[in-house]
Order: C-alpha cells, then sequence, then structure tokens
C-alpha cells in the first residue's frame, strides 16, 4: 500500500464513521421534535442536512487517490446523467477521451445538481456540447434557467459561496486547474459555462466504450 492508497483509505474510514455519528444525531433530534421550538428545529435539521451534503462531497473527492486513465467523455457524462436522473440533458459531444480518475464526473456532477437546484423549473433543459479550439478541448456546459447574477460570475467559485455547502463549485474550479485547465461562466439568458482541458487531457477516439 503506498501513501495515496493510505490517505484515500483513512479517509472513507473516517467519513464513515462521521456520516454513523451524524445519523445517530438526526434520529434523536426527531424523536425530541414536539421539545423543541419549530423554528429552531428547523434550522438545526437543515443544518443536518447540509452536513450530509458536505459528507457527500467529501465521498467525491476521494477519487483523487486512484490513478487517472483514458475514459470515453460521453460514457461518464452518460452515468451522470442517470445517477442524477437529469432526463432532460443532451449530450452532444465528440468522441474524445480524457485522461481522468473521476474527477470530471465530480465536476459535471456539482454543475448539474446547481442546475436542478437553483433553476427555478421542474424540468429544467441541460445541454452539454465539445469543441476542439486551436490546441484546447471545450466543453460548454449550458441551461434554460434563471441564470447567474453578473456580480455572482466570478464568485461562485469562491469557497463558502452560495446557500448549499459552499463547496461544490469551489472544488470544481480546483479539479479543472488542477487538470492544467480552466473553467469560466459568462451565460446570459441561464447558466453557460465553458471549460478548456490542455492537449495532454484529452485526445480523439474512435468512440469505442
Amino acid at each position: 500500500m503506498d501513501f495515496e492508497e493510505f490517505v484515500t483509505m483513512g479517509s472513507r474510514a473516517i467519513r464513515h464513521d462521521l456520516i454513523n455519528a451524524l445519523f445517530v444525531v438526526q434520529a434523536n433530534l426527531h424523536l425530541i421534535k414536539e421539545e423543541i421550538d419549530g423554528d429552531r428545529f428547523t434550522a438545526i435539521d437543515s443544518q443536518m442536512e447540509k452536513a450530509f451534503s458536505i459528507m457527500e462531497t467529501w465521498k467525491e473527492l476521494e477519487v483523487f487517490g486512484e490513478t487517472p486513465s483514458w475514459q470515453e467523455l460521453k460514457t461518464l457524462l452518460l452515468k451522470t446523467k442517470i445517477q442524477l436522473k437529469c432526463l432532460s440533458m443532451e449530450i452532444d459531444v465528440q468522441n474524445v477521451k480524457v485522461n481522468t480518475n473521476g474527477l470530471i464526473h465530480f465536476v459535471f456532477t456539482n454543475l448539474i445538481d446547481n442546475s436542478m437546484r437553483h433553476g427555478e423549473e421542474e424540468y429544467i433543459k441541460i445541454k452539454i456540447s465539445s469543441e476542439i479550439e486551436e490546441t484546447n478541448l471545450l466543453i460548454i456546459y449550458e441551461d434554460d434557467g434563471k441564470g447567474i447574477p453578473e456580480g455572482d460570475k466570478a464568485r461562485i467559485f469562491s469557497q463558502g459561496f452560495g446557500k448549499h455547502t459552499g463547496l461544490g463549485m469551489f472544488f470544481a474550479k480546483q479539479v479543472i486547474e488542477l487538470m492544467g485547465g480552466s473553467i469560466i461562466e459568462n451565460g446570459i439568458n441561464g447558466a453557460r459555462f465553458e471549460i478548456r482541458l490542455p492537449e495532454d487531457i484529452y485526445k480523439m477516439s474512435n468512440g469505442e466504450l
């Protein structure tokens, strides 16, 4: 076992114990619900749900310890679509492979989750497309939701920004930058993210899975 494997194993063990402890606290909280002021209970319960979301983000980040491999981008996106039950998502990317250990999955999970959470529509439409821009792979993520206010376009990548965990988009940006790429938001009538990956991170394929 090398150091990275040890860290990943330790992370999973600690996260597992923390989740079990949170479940115990949450169960006891609901047992004494009638004894707590309604607003206070709602506030505490909301923080518990936030804690579980943070644990889920922690779980997603554990793939950092895995060895990267060449994977079909289209396949990764289809798996994410199925996992999040995002039936209205259109995938129109080229036959391209990316060298990743699941980091791209983490990025798009957060983008889709944000669209579904803040889109103000029951069936928000999402489209993910790609093109080659000079030597970079350009991946474009778009939705037809309410969009992101101009003043928040840069802040959404800051740690702690937002009403949920405040970690998803912060880590997503770190992931892309660790891969040597960049991510910006420049939507007008909805959210629109442009992700650029350098030539050593992707390669064209024949589409075989």
